[in-house]
C-alpha cells in the first residue's frame, strides 16, 4: 500500500471523531492553526509545505486511537526546535502533558548552551541521550509517527542525509519501540530503513518475490480462499467447527515485506550474494496469516486454548484440502511462535495465532496496558546507540554492581569507573584470585573486579586494541587529543 501524502485537517478530525465521541476538539484545532502559522512559508527538503509533515504525523497517531493531547503534540512537535517557540508557552496554552511530549522529541540546539558551542556530533550525541532519558510512551509514539513520515518522504533528499536518518532509526528509535514491545512498528520501521539503506537489494528481493507470487497466482488465490473460509463462520457450514469458530475474533493475511524475507533467508545463506537464490517456494513463505481469538481462551480455567482453534480447523478443513503442517517456529518478535504450513502446490505460509489482547499488544505495545510505562535506565551518554547492546552484570570491589557491554575488557571496566583509573591501569584481579590480569582480559557475567593503578603508567597506541567499548575508545581519543600526549603518540 502506498504511503498517503495528501492529508487535511478534516481527515484527522474525522478519524478522531470515530475513535472519540467526546474529546478536546477545540485545542486540537487551535494547535493545528498555531502550527500552520509558525510553519507558514517554510518548505521541506522535498519541496512541499512544511505543515504537511505535522499533518501526516497527527493523522498516524489519530489512526492509532490516541487522545487529543498526543494529537496536539504531533502538530506542535517541531515548533520549539524550528520556530523559536518556548516550552513555557506550549505548557501555558496546552498543558504540561503536551509540553512534556514536545520537550522529549525536541533535539538540543546551540541556544541550549551558554558556556560553549558544541559541535554537530556532540549535539547529536547529547540529543540522543536526552531523548532516551526523557522518553515516555506517548512521546515514543509521536517520535515513531514522525520517523515513519520522515522515512517515507526522503525523495529529493541527498543520500548523505538519507542514510544517517535510517541509521539513527535502527540504532535509537527501533530499540525504543522494541522495548515498548510495539513490534508492528518495529517491523514497519525496519522495512523503511531497508528501503533507504539497501534500495537495490530491496528491489531485487521484491522482484523475485513478486515473480514467485505471479508464477503461483492461481494456486495462491485458491489456497487463500480456502484458508479464509476455514476460519470464517459465515463460510463454514461444518457444525462440528462452530464451537471453535465462535471464538474467532478476526482472520487476516498479508504479503511479505522485503526485509522480512531478507531476514528469513539470510539465516540460511553462507554468502550474502546467495541470498537471492534462496527466495524460492522451498525456502520462502509467501504470505503471513494471523488468527485472532477471544481472550477467554487464555484463562487458565478454559478447556480450549488459542492454538486449539487452529488445530481443529486445520484438521477438519485444511488437511482435507491438501494442506500440511510442517513445524512450529519461534517468531522474531518473541511474542508468539508461528506455524509453517504448506498447500498441495508447496506454497508456504506463516500462520500466527494470538488472543485479542496479544494482537493489540503486538500492534501497539505496552501502551495498551493500564499505567504502562517505558523505563530506560543506564543510558550510555558517551555513545547513546550502545544503550541497547547486550549487557552483563559485573561487580566493583565494594560489591556494588554495574552493567557493561558483553565482550568488554578489564580496561573497559576501569574507564567505566573513572577516566584516571583507566589512564593509569596496571593490572586487574577478578573475584578472590590474586592473579595479575592484563588489560585485554574479557569480563564474564558475575565477575567481581579490582583494578590496580600506577601513576607511572600512561596509555600508548596499543591500548586501542585492549578496549572493546565506545566509552573506552572515547577516553583514549580524549587522552591523545591533548597536545603533549599527541606528540607521544606520533613519536611512538
Amino acid at each position: 500500500m502506498s504511503y498517503r501524502l495528501e492529508v487535511t485537517y478534516n481527515d484527522i478530525m474525522n478519524i478522531y471523531t470515530q475513535n472519540h465521541k467526546v474529546g478536546n476538539k477545540h485545542d486540537i484545532k487551535k494547535a493545528y492553526e498555531f502550527a500552520a502559522e509558525k510553519h507558514a512559508g517554510v518548505l521541506r527538503g522535498s519541496g512541499e509545505p512544511y505543515i504537511n509533515h505535522p499533518l501526516r504525523v497527527a493523522r498516524l497517531v489519530a489512526e492509532w486511537g490516541f487522545e487529543s493531547e498526543v494529537i496536539i503534540a504531533c502538530f506542535l512537535h517541531d515548533v520549539v526546535e524550528d520556530c523559536d517557540v518556548s516550552l513555557s508557552y506550549i505548557e501555558e496554552q496546552y498543558g504540561s502533558n503536551v509540553a512534556d511530549i514536545v520537550d522529549t522529541v525536541t533535539a538540543l540546539s546551540d541556544k541550549d548552551f551558554t558556556d560553549y558551542t558544541p559541535s554537530k556530533e556532540q549535539l547529536d550525541l547529547l540529543s540522543d541521550a536526552r531523548l532516551q532519558k526523557k522518553m515516555s510512551l506517548p512521546a515514543l509514539y509521536v517520535k515513531i509517527a514522525d520517523r515513519i513520515d520522515n522515512l517515507n518522504t526522503l525523495f529529493g533528499v541527498k543520500e548523505e542525509k538519507r542514510i544517517p536518518k535510517a541509521e539513527h532509526t535502527r540504532e535509537i528509535i527501533i530499540p525504543l519501540a522494541a522495548k515498548a514491545k510495539a513490534y508492528r512498528f518495529v517491523s514497519e520501521l525496519e522495512e523503511l530503513c531497508f528501503q533507504v539503506e539497501h534500495p537495490i537489494r530491496n528491489e531485487e528481493i521484491l522482484a523475485r518475490y513478486n515473480r514467485l507470487c505471479s508464477e503461483n497466482r492461481r494456486s495462491l488465490q485458491q489456497s487463500l480462499r480456502v484458508i479464509s473460509n476455514a476460519f470464517t463462520t459465515e463460510q463454514n457450514s461444518d457444525d462440528n467447527l462452530k464451537q471453535f469458530l465462535r471464538h474467532v475474533v478476526d482472520f487476516s493475511y498479508s504479503e511479505r515485506t522485503a526485509v522480512s524475507i531478507f531476514k528469513h533467508i539470510s539465516q540460511n545463506a553462507d554468502n550474502i550474494n546467495n541470498c537471492d537464490r534462496l527466495i524460492s517456494k522451498k525456502n520462502t513463505p509467501l504470505y503471513d496469516m494471523t488468527l485472532v481469538v477471544s481472550d477467554d481462551l487464555s484463562d487458565k480455567n478454559s478447556v480450549l486454548k488459542p492454538n486449539d482453534i487452529f488445530f481443529n480447523c486445520f484438521e477438519n478443513v485444511l488437511l482435507k484440502e491438501g494442506f500440511y503442517l510442517l513445524e512450529s517456529c519461534p517468531s522474531s518478535e518473541l511474542l508468539t511462535s508461528y506455524f509453517l504450513i504448506s498447500d498441495k502446490m508447496d506454497n508456504l505460509y506463516r500462520f500466527y495465532v494470538r488472543t485479542a489482547t496479544e494482537q493489540l499488544r503486538f500492534m501497539y505495545g505496552n501502551i495498551i496496558d493500564e499505567n504502562g510505562v517505558l523505563s530506560i535506565s543506564d543510558v550510555d551518554e558517551i555513545e547513546p546507540r550502545d544503550t541497547y547492546n547486550e549487557k552483563i552484570r559485573v561487580f566493583r570491589k565494594d560489591d556494588s554492581f554495574m552493567m557493561i557491554d558483553k565482550g568488554a575488557t578489564v580496561l573497559d571496566f576501569a574507564f567505566h569507573i573513572h577516566g584516571e583509573l583507566g589512564y593509569h591501569f596496571d593490572y586487574a584481579m577478578i573475584d578472590e584470585s590474586k592473579t595479575h590480569l592484563p588489560k585485554h582480559t574479557r569480563l564474564n557475567e558475575g565477575d567481581k573486579i579490582t583494578i590496580i593503578a600506577n601513576e607511572a603508567i600512561t596509555p600508548d597506541i596499543s591500548w586501542f586494541k585492549q578496549v572493546k567499548t565506545n566509552k573506552g575508545v572515547a577516553f583514549l581519543v580524549k587522552y591523545f587529543s591533548r597536545k603533549e600526549n599527541l606528540e607521544k603518540l606520533i613519536s611512538f
